[in-house]
């Protein structure tokens, strides 16, 4: 039997100045015994849209829809009856779905996302080994500004500044004259995050931080400063503070193991002693 596509674009949609839609629920478009209503498509289209718009928007979404149900069709008479028949995977789909949400709603109740700075440190300090930096992570300043800017020397003679007061002075100036000022909360970052700052790559960034304290460069429009405070090479193990956000994720990913494995414990337990569960197995010691 021939399969057809009928793309009903009704005149209403489209000769009004805009795409007005009535209370009777025409048809825009079929696929075979598919049919897409105006009710389907009337919510599409934000308040205030040009009528070239609604209808380039109309038109995306019907052979959006109408692709969905070609393709089904087409695999429908394509494949081999072994190759169509989706009964147990649509089964173990449906029930892997049933058991993410009732595993989430069992660790949304019980499970303690509170991590102590105490339980952060002892991680850190067992597993210390474990955290091998692949790039260098710095302490760094980062100021972006324009090369016509009259406070741009006072920043180039600046921006190495190490005293409090003369911070202070840098970063007031930095906050009336530069485009971008940026120290990273004087918190240790991946150098990849200075290199996203500067017309560097994270090499680049690598090579001048290992040979010197302080980079300085400039495109067609800005000068950029980069000034080192403290630095650590690659394969280095950072301090504890670089990681303290990651090891508090380590510890509540191994909470919520451990609330499963205890919950499919006592399930099995349970179906066990109300005989729910039976086994014809052997299991003693041989």
């Amino acid at each position: 039997m021939k399969k057809t596509l009928i793309l009903v674009l009704i005149p209403l949609l489209f000769s009004c100045k805009y795409l007005n839609f009535t209370s009777s629920d025409a048809v825009v478009a079929e696929v075979g015994d598919k049919v897409l209503y105006e009710s389907e498509v009337k919510n599409l289209i934000p308040q205030g849209t040009s009528p070239d718009d609604s209808v380039k928007m109309v038109e995306q979404y019907v052979n959006s829809w109408a692709l969905k149900h070609l393709l089904q069709k087409k695999a429908e008479s394509e494949l081999s009856k072994s190759e169509s028949d989706v009964e147990q995977e649509l089964e173990d789909y449906k029930s892997s779905l049933l058991v993410y949400k009732y595993e989430k709603i069992y660790l949304e109740a019980r499970l303690d996302t509170v991590v102590t700075d105490d339980e952060c440190k002892e991680y850190y300090d067992n597993y210390s080994s474990n955290f091998t930096l692949n790039n260098s992570v710095v302490k760094a300043r980062v100021i972006k500004i324009s090369e016509r800017s009259p406070n741009l020397e006072n920043i180039r003679r600046m921006y190495r500044a190490n005293s409090i007061e003369d911070i202070d002075e840098l970063e007031k100036l930095c906050y009336n004259s530069a485009d971008r000022y940026d120290n990273f909360n004087n918190e240790w970052v991946e150098i990849s995050n200075i290199a996203k700052e500067i017309p560097y790559d994270v090499q680049m960034c690598e090579r001048e931080a290992w040979s010197k304290s302080y980079i300085e460069t400039n495109d067609s429009l800005y000068r950029y400063f980069v000034f080192f405070l403290d630095k650590i090479a690659p394969e280095g193990t950072a301090p504890y503070e670089f990681y303290k956000t990651k090891i508090k994720e380590i510890i509540i990913s191994k909470r919520k193991q451990e609330l499963i494995v205890k919950l499919e414990k006592n399930l099995i337990q349970e179906a066990l002693e109300k005989n729910i569960l039976k086994t014809n197995f052997n299991n003693k010691d041989k």
